[in-house]
């Protein structure tokens, strides 16, 4: 009971601090936020109950989003979230870039997209095709950024999107392909949670149950297709003999920037997770026969309801943002459900390091390790056609 009430005198003294740095100089309250945001998330009882939008943490942070509710996830990462790479921000403020146009930001928590979830419609969209594909062909024709919204990507509400940045002809013309060389490696693997995704049946402890063990199943899919892979088996989230997701992005990027030091032909980064997404859901499609996890793409757009996040800036964006609709449109011409909406959220979650940068949520803790390990080739598939060049349309 003592040990309660300590740490609830400490939460309150540390809130209070909080909001007494609201009228702090800027660089001080910087430095001051960064250690009591890691003491909140280690020790306090308020905290880790917050959503971003309490009152609370915005006021202290002056409307700055310093933490992610990370409930994509799970346990333990259904907690506050310290900010990604905060080792490396620059001045960590979140402005409006000047040439952006504030009334062409977008947000919303509740945008929906329906390609590959909901087909009740798609007939009467058109173009001689059957399915999702028909999402694809009719882009393709409008080119129109609304209809890219609405349909291809969930819009999380932690960021925003401009015109700008989604040229629909831009995106789906840029050249991603990537001429083989053989006996180089081109193509690197990873896993930011490795320690902590598995599936349904997965056995405790047996590491090829895990999402690692699918990555080691793509690995082997992608070289069959041409591309000599580095899997890299680092878990990067167990940190000092525990769990640690809260800084397993700053780990990761330690070691994919090592292992592309090492490896200068890699060109294509491939951030392998498992999603988590609740009871009930949807968790496979049929492809060959064969019970087939379903896999979503993610881009981390370095923004948040406001603007840019300077201290997150990604040079990539564009070639990233680029390159996962070329694969979803691509996954949606040749396998039938076999994708869900791409999925936008605020931070940088390390794309930056590669213009062919990904993160893959590759099926979920509803799935079977075999329904996983089975999306593995169809998801290679399409990774390298892309690559070679091997697609319909642009």
């Amino acid at each position: 009971m003592r040990g309660k009430i300590v740490k609830i005198m400490l939460s309150a003294c540390m809130i209070a601090m909080l909001i007494c740095l609201e009228g702090a100089g800027r660089e001080y309250k910087e430095i001051v936020l960064e250690k009591i945001g890691a003491a909140l998330y280690e020790s306090s009882l308020f905290v880790p109950k917050m959503k971003p939008g309490d009152w609370v943490v915005r006021l202290a942070m002056g409307n700055k989003l310093f933490f992610v509710w990370d409930d994509t996830k799970t346990k333990p990462a259904s907690s506050m979230v310290y900010k990604e790479n905060q080792s490396g921000a620059s001045g960590a403020e979140n402005e409006l870039a000047e040439d952006e146009n504030e009334s062409e930001l977008y947000s919303s928590g509740d945008a929906s997209a329906v390609a590959g979830e909901n087909l009740a419609t798609v007939q009467a969209l058109g173009g001689g095709a059957s399915g999702t594909a028909a999402y694809v062909n009719k882009l393709r024709e409008n080119k129109d950024v609304s209809y890219l919204w609405n349909h291809f990507y969930i819009i999380d509400s932690t960021t925003s999107v401009t015109k700008k940045l989604f040229d629909v002809e831009k995106m789906l013309n840029r050249n991603m392909t990537l001429k083989q060389k053989p006996g180089k490696k081109q193509i690197l693997i990873y896993h930011t949670h490795g320690a902590s995704e598995a599936f349904q049946d997965s056995k405790s402890g047996k590491e090829e149950d895990s999402v690692i063990g699918v990555g080691n199943e793509l690995t082997k899919e992608l070289e069959k297709n041409g591309y000599l892979v580095y899997h890299d088996t680092t878990k990067y989230d167990w940190i000092n003999g525990a769990l640690d997701r809260s800084k397993a992005y700053n780990m990761s990027l330690e070691g994919v920037q090592k292992i592309m030091r090492e490896n200068p032909d890699i060109q294509v980064t491939i951030d392998l997770h498992r999603d988590s997404v609740g009871k009930n859901k949807r968790t496979y499609t049929m492809i060959d026969g064969k019970k087939t996890a379903i896999v979503m793409l993610f881009n981390g757009m370095s923004r948040t309801r406001s603007g840019k996040i300077n201290y997150l800036h990604n040079p990539n964006l564009e070639a990233n943002l680029s390159f996962s609709l070329q694969l979803k449109c691509h996954a949606m011409e040749t396998y039938e459900g076999f994708t869900k909406p791409i999925y936008l959220k605020g931070y940088r979650y390390n794309l930056h390091v590669a213009e062919r940068a990904l993160l893959v949520e590759l099926g979920n803790e509803n799935n079977t390790v075999e329904e996983a390990k089975n999306a593995a080739k169809p998801l290679a598939k399409v990774i390298t056609d892309v690559l070679k060049g091997e697609v319909n349309g642009y």
